[in-house]
């Protein structure tokens, strides 16, 4: 018999997560399926706020960066463009209405680049619009014109309405704005509490968030180093969803101090912070009696490189961005010390890449140990998959419970025994908890797998990729969750490992015998399985990004040894089946390359074609100074009319670190030969259309990518 609390997410609301540079994953459980997969149909940039909204089943409803809202179908939404929202600001949220499951508010702030000009506003989008793909119906409604770039949410203790939290410019006021069924009160709950910590009009970004039990409140503010004096330090508040109130700060001092983004653990007794000057992660240990005791607690992880962003998500584990094509995970939240098992790199998104934020989301999409609305399990027996599930509600009135098991069973029961077929397949249990004196419902799920192994054999997969020995390992065994027992594979080539679904990348090409083996004395199998696995490097490189003027062709040579290739989209191709088509792009277009060879390996490889129009100027928005030949410099693209008078890049404070009035000249990334590292950087360019003798200028940011 095993009894498990359940850690219930609340519905599948924030199953799917769009980010950074057409990044995307989903949470989704599909059978024996791991989680996170990988989401690759994204066409959004955000350099920090994100945030996405999937209905009850986990599917995709819409997703946006504060400025422009793309539905299901990746399209920009009927008056879905030019919010008030701002890219680089670090937080963003999106709420459902309760009781209404077309209506959602999207919450968003302005930003250190913008000087907080936009305030906060809201945009409602109504998904019973444009055959239900949504349409953002209000937009741009003015909330509050004191910002700065906190803006977090949170559950009512009721389990339906929702806390948007809010903080003014400078200022130790905070504000709670209740969404509800009628939709959002604009009188806020205003807390007046703690320090200032915004003692420079840069500082005011950073982040808030609300822990997952609804009980504490932390505060922290992005760093500039170049600014004295500035607070080194973060501060716990004390959180009462019940009246939206924020009291008892606590200055948490550290000497060191850089933080730029926090997050609570699952079970809210930790929190999380990063440092991205240092290059560190920090965890403190945030339910001790004393702030000094909390100060002492302190475990630092160094990385080896800088991290941003801090998200708890729907598999109970926290995921860390930084610039590039990974993220770090702490498998182990709730764990202190070095048991939390944290992993450096350990998501590959390519082809997308994070920059410095992650998907925002309301801060119960854990609900650990909900003391009001929830429920838990047992599993009466792992062979043969059966198991009591046990709810419970605070909810007034007439409770109605309504189960959905996953496997096509449902029941109507408080406290059903359920027994599923014993496939150990992962199933996704939702419950709605409805009253009869509520306008909404409390949802809430869990991923389990009820059964072990009866019947069949140890079995896995792996997927290869093409480019590299990359192997990723995915063991199919059903019922493996359930078991108690050791595991072992053994990849062939001296080297092995006990994790679940381990990664491992061979040194040569070549064939290799890999085992897996499971010994368990409590299951119902024990044996082993071998798998030949073959790796051949295989690499697709399309050519540079090319920059034209509109009519002009360009010939797309793709180094790579395929037997058949396939571009898309094939508009404006001279032929889109063969390995160096000629494009002829009217407007900016990118192209995707996919070589097949006979062994059944495909690579893939996109290049992007800007075309310049008359009068336009065009700055990429990042760039890899790492000396591979594509995308090693950045500079600006401009029609034959006009001619440079400057274009300068600065840093986020203001300084500059590169000017030039020489045509098709750029920066390298480097400083006194020095490379800078990842982050954002402004551009300004100013040019003379040599027609007409006017002045042009444009600005705009970019990002160094490593």
């Amino acid at each position: 018999m095993l009894l498990l609390t359940c850690f219930a997410v609340n519905a599948q609301q924030n199953n799917n997560w769009y980010f950074g540079g057409r990044a995307g994953l989903n949470f989704n459980a599909s059978g024996a399926q791991s989680i996170p997969s990988l989401l690759t149909n994204s066409v959004m940039v955000a350099d920090e706020a994100a945030a996405a909204i999937s209905d009850e089943n986990g599917d995709l409803l819409f997703y946006t960066n504060g400025i422009e809202v793309y539905n299901r179908l990746h399209q920009v939404m009927p008056n879905g463009n030019n919010l008030k929202g701002n890219i680089s600001a670090c937080q963003i949220a999106i709420v459902a209405q309760p009781g209404n499951d077309s209506l959602f508010y999207i919450f968003t702030t302005g930003a250190t680049e913008s000087g907080y000009t936009e305030g906060y506003n809201y945009s409602i989008v109504n998904m019973k619009r444009d055959n239900g793909k949504g349409d953002v119906v209000v937009k741009n409604v003015l909330l509050t014109a004191s910002c700065t770039e906190r803006l977090t949410t949170a559950r009512h203790a009721n389990g339906i309405d929702v806390w948007v939290i809010t903080n003014d410019n400078n200022s130790n006021v905070f504000r709670a704005w209740l969404v509800n069924c009628s939709g959002l009160q604009l009188s806020a709950v205003v807390s007046t509490t703690g320090i200032v910590m915004d003692q420079h009009h840069d500082m005011n970004s950073g982040v808030m968030k609300v822990s997952p039990d609804g009980k504490m409140f932390c505060q922290v503010h992005f760093p500039y180093f170049d600014i004295i004096p500035q607070p080194n330090f973060i501060q716990l508040f004390d959180f009462n969803n019940s009246t939206g109130i924020i009291s008892n700060p606590r200055s948490v001092g550290l000497p060191d101090a850089g933080y730029t983004h926090c997050e609570f653990s699952p079970n809210s007794q930790l929190l999380y912070l990063t440092r991205p000057y240092q290059k560190k992660i920090d965890q403190l240990q945030i339910t001790l009696p004393s702030v000094a005791a909390i100060q002492s607690s302190r475990v630092s992880f160094a990385t080896n490189d800088a991290h941003y962003d801090i998200q708890l998500a729907p598999d109970e584990k926290i995921y860390i961005s930084r610039p590039g094509q990974s993220l770090t995970v702490i498998h182990q939240p709730n764990v202190s010390g070095t048991g939390c098992n944290l992993v450096l790199n350990d998501i590959d998104l390519a082809p997308g890449g994070s920059f410095l934020g992650l998907p925002s989301h309301i801060n119960d999409i854990v609900f650990a140990n909900d003391p009001n609305n929830g429920f838990s399990y047992t599993i009466l027996d792992s062979c043969s998959g059966t198991v009591q599930f046990n709810a419970f509600s605070a909810m007034g009135g007439t409770v109605t419970w309504d189960w959905d098991f996953g496997d096509g069973n449902i029941s109507s029961s408080q406290n059903p025994i359920h027994v599923f077929t014993p496939s150990g397949n992962f199933y996704t249990i939702k419950l709605r908890i409805g009253s009869s004196v509520s306008c909404g419902a409390v949802f809430r799920s869990a991923r389990i797998k009820p059964s072990g192994i009866i019947t069949g054999q140890l079995d896995f997969d792996f997927i290869v990729r093409c480019d590299s020995g990359y192997v990723r390992f995915i063991n199919k065994t059903p019922g493996l969750s359930t078991i108690t027992g050791t595991l072992t594979w053994d990849f062939g080539d001296g080297n092995t490992s006990t994790a679940t679904n381990p990664i491992h990348t061979y040194a040569l090409p070549g064939n290799y015998t890999v085992k897996l083996k499971l010994t368990t004395g409590t299951a119902c199998l024990d044996e082993e399985k071998s798998l030949p696995v073959e790796i051949k490097n295989f690499t697709v490189v399309a050519p540079p990004d090319q920059t034209i003027l509109v009519g002009q062709s360009v010939f797309l040579s793709t180094a790579s040894p395929g037997t058949s290739y396939q571009w898309s989209p094939g508009i404006w191709l001279n032929d889109s089946t063969i390995r160096n088509p000629i494009a002829t792009p009217m407007d900016d277009i990118s192209y995707t390359v996919t070589a097949y060879r006979g062994d059944g390996c495909v690579g893939k490889d996109s290049v992007r074609i800007h075309v310049l129009q008359y009068n336009d100027i065009y700055v990429p928005s990042a760039f890899t100074p790492n000396n591979d030949g594509k995308n090693d410099d950045i500079k600006p693209f401009f029609p034959g009319n006009y001619q440079l008078k400057e274009f300068s890049i600065f840093d986020r404070w203001g300084n500059k670190l590169f000017t030039t009035s020489q045509r098709g000249a750029g920066w390298d990334g480097k400083i006194k030969g020095v490379a800078q590292g990842t982050g954002v950087y402004v551009w300004i360019v100013s040019v003379i259309d040599a027609h007409t003798g006017l002045k042009i200028e444009r600005k705009g940011t970019f990002a160094i990518i490593k």
